[in-house]
């Protein structure tokens, strides 16, 4: 078997274990596996140094509340993730300790979240691909509150129609594509610059003139591209999968 060939990205995962069932994670650890992050329990934290990791996630409340008293010590990113229920969500006062919390927009759990939005973040950040998210611009774009979504579809067309209203209202946003072999440069461009120059359609034009200025105005972006060998063995998967960050929204 070829040898995995990974971005020089130390990157890791922090969990609350008594939020994961025991079998969820053994799966979710094959899938990260491959993309080369670790899952780390709060717990282990204090074993470990900022020297270890140019990246942490923190996943909900529950894992933060137990990591907080070794945060501090890493002076790597830190981002947190959690779903859009209530109760695992991230508070605005985690902002003391993360550079950016995400909500994983549409997501029950963070099972969910974990294997959707963070999954595809991860791997845009550690798996050489024809264009690439960086540290230097998750830093530069993921400050304060964010949320994230996931859509996926046949054509870009597809995807632009299904885009959260969110994507017409951000100041900034990190988008990572990942498509099958023959999908060409030119779809996932035309739903880029959809976002970027928020050029809406119909339902998300707004009668306040004011919006209407905002609306037109380019957004901070920055974009990541795999091509998925998965995607192309099975034609019942979609051509296009697109995972966005946004920030600068209300919600």
């Amino acid at each position: 078997m070829e040898r995995k060939i990974f971005r020089s990205v130390r990157a890791g995962i922090v969990y609350d274990p008594s939020a994961i069932k025991r079998t969820e994670l053994s799966s979710i650890e094959k899938l990260y596996s491959p993309i080369n992050v670790e899952l780390i329990s709060f717990e282990k934290l204090a074993t470990l140094t900022s020297e270890d990791f140019d990246i942490l996630g923190i996943l909900g409340q529950s894992a933060l509340d137990g990591s907080k008293t070794f945060l501090p010590n890493f002076d790597c990113l830190k981002i947190g993730f959690s779903s859009m229920e209530t109760h695992s969500g991230l508070s605005r006062g985690s902002l003391r300790y993360l550079t950016a919390a995400i909500a994983c927009l549409g997501t029950r759990s963070l099972n969910e979240s974990l294997r959707n939005t963070v999954y595809h973040f991860y791997e845009s950040l550690t798996l050489p691909s024809l264009l690439n998210i960086d540290l230097a611009d998750v830093e530069s774009i993921a400050r304060g509150v964010g949320i994230s979504f996931n859509e996926s579809g046949d054509s870009s067309e597809e995807i632009i129609s299904d885009l959260p209203s969110e994507c017409y209202f951000a100041k900034s946003a990190l988008l990572h594509f990942t498509c099958e072999r023959h999908v060409t440069l030119e779809e996932v461009y035309r739903i880029s610059k959809m976002i970027s120059t928020r050029k809406s359609i119909g339902p998300f034009i707004s009668e306040n003139p004011n919006d209407q200025i905002k609306m037109y105005k380019r957004i901070r972006l920055k974009m990541g591209l795999r091509i998925s060998e998965e995607l192309d063995r099975s034609r019942a998967d979609p051509r296009i999968s697109l995972t966005g960050i946004l920030f600068g929204v209300k919600f």
